[in-house]
């Protein structure tokens, strides 16, 4: 479907929304009707970044979607006035917490199941028949082909590899032509991996690709078989303006009352993928030289081995794990050193969060997105080498630094960038 100008056919609030996004003239005169999928916002950067993606866009004027398939938010504040929040499941009362977003629309409507069967029939690849059996892939392509018959967005963005899966079957049960599908990749994988072999069926019938970062770009190039010219890099939007004002609220924590030791910052899921382990043992190589304190935000399936390899260095006084924190600014703006562990990453936004927030940073050198930011080879680490990440974290510590520079540093990476991008892309697609 071509987009259409000022006088898209956007149908409005549906079931109990009020009020319809504000239109603002953008640089190219389109409007469209644009969704944004995602699992859900239960917390993480592609959540936030999505929120942010959608604030840019209706600051151009477009009508927006924020279409989630999980009753979960932890970014109630961040959620744009003028977008719709689109829920494609049941309203639960267990799942559902008491400050959901009012104004969110609750869409329990489903394709028959029969429609999965008459899919799996017309598809050619055992994998692909494969990959629509999978009960939540099933479940999703089920309630979001309701979603796209009945609003009909010009363009839609599937952030994460359940909603390219899911956006990408959809469109073949369509009558043509389907809105186009647009993947956003928030990560790099393997070659062999599961979603590299799943992106070699599905990536083809996509309208274009959104890579996040340059590493991204190419990794999908070399993984999915994806040609260049159909990958468009748009780097996170992970600088926002509201960073300097949450930033300035005080940390709810004890060492930020004393007049104890300098604190280091890691920021994450406790995940494998974050390698908080490379970061305690670095930690622990650093307080052999430099006395410090570790604080690590985030909640995940690793806490209990980190809390182990904690007892087992003998930093337990050293290091403390509170969980998710809702506004993490307020500690990276009073901590001494930002320091990220990952082994692979797509464009680390708590990265440019951090340095927005003037503190200086250091990171592994993963495949994609650090080096990206930082531009300097001085502040990077081998991936998995806790001695050398050791070392780079005790130079930045005993370096001067001027947060201003680090403040205009992460401003490269803003919403209205991104935004633009975004906007050029959607005008290149419609003609």
């Amino acid at each position: 479907m071509g987009l259409s100008l000022a006088d898209v056919n956007y149908r409005g609030p549906a079931r109990g929304l009020q009020s319809s996004p504000q239109k603002i003239v953008n640089p190219r005169k389109i409007v469209a009707h644009i969704a944004l999928l995602i699992p859900n916002l239960r917390g993480g950067g592609a959540e936030r970044i999505t929120l942010r993606i959608t604030d840019g866009l209706v600051n151009l004027g477009h009508h927006v979607d924020i279409v989630l398939f999980e009753p979960a938010v932890k970014f109630n504040g961040e959620i744009p006035a003028n977008a719709r929040l689109l829920v494609l499941c049941g309203r639960n009362v267990a799942q559902a917490s008491n400050n959901f977003p009012r104004s969110a629309l609750w869409c329990d409507e489903r394709a028959p199941l029969t429609l999965l069967a008459q899919l799996a029939a017309a598809m050619g690849s055992n994998r692909l028949r494969l990959l629509m059996l999978r009960p939540k892939i099933a479940t999703y392509v089920l309630r979001l082909i309701p979603y796209i018959e009945r609003e009909r967005p010009d363009i839609i963005f599937a952030n994460l590899p359940r909603m390219e899966y899911a956006a990408l079957l959809a469109a073949r049960t369509l009558s043509p032509p389907p809105p186009p599908i647009v993947p956003v990749v928030h990560s790099v994988f393997g070659q062999n991996s599961r979603q590299s072999r799943r992106r070699r069926l599905l990536f083809p019938k996509a309208a274009h690709v959104v890579a996040v970062s340059h590493g991204v770009a190419e990794n999908i190039c070399a993984t999915s078989g994806v040609a260049k010219d159909c990958i468009t890099t748009i780097q996170n939007p992970a600088y926002s303006p509201h960073i300097a004002r949450l930033a300035q609220s005080h940390p709810d924590h004890h060492w930020f009352t004393d007049s104890g030791p300098p604190i280091v910052l890691g920021v994450g899921r406790l995940v494998p993928d974050k390698d908080f382990l490379t970061l305690l043992e670095a930690f622990h190589l650093v307080r052999t030289k430099h006395t410090c304190r570790l604080l690590i935000l985030g909640e995940g399936r690793v806490r209990r081995a980190l809390e182990r390899r904690v007892r087992k260095l003998g930093i337990s006084d050293h290091v403390s794990m509170p969980g998710w924190a809702e506004n993490p600014y307020a500690f990276m703006s009073r901590v001494s050193l930002f320091a990220l562990s990952s082994r692979r990453e797509g464009f680390p936004t708590v990265l440019v969060e951090a340095l927005a927030c003037g503190c200086p940073s250091v990171s592994t050198d993963c495949p994609a997105g650090p080096s990206e930011i930082l531009e300097a080879p001085e502040l990077l680490a081998p991936v998995g080498d806790p001695k050398t990440l050791a070392q780079v974290m005790l130079q930045a510590l005993r370096r001067p630094w001027d947060r201003m520079a680090l403040q205009a540093k992460a401003e490269q990476f803003s919403v209205r960038r991104a935004a633009l991008e975004y906007d050029r892309l959607i005008s290149d697609i419609s003609v």
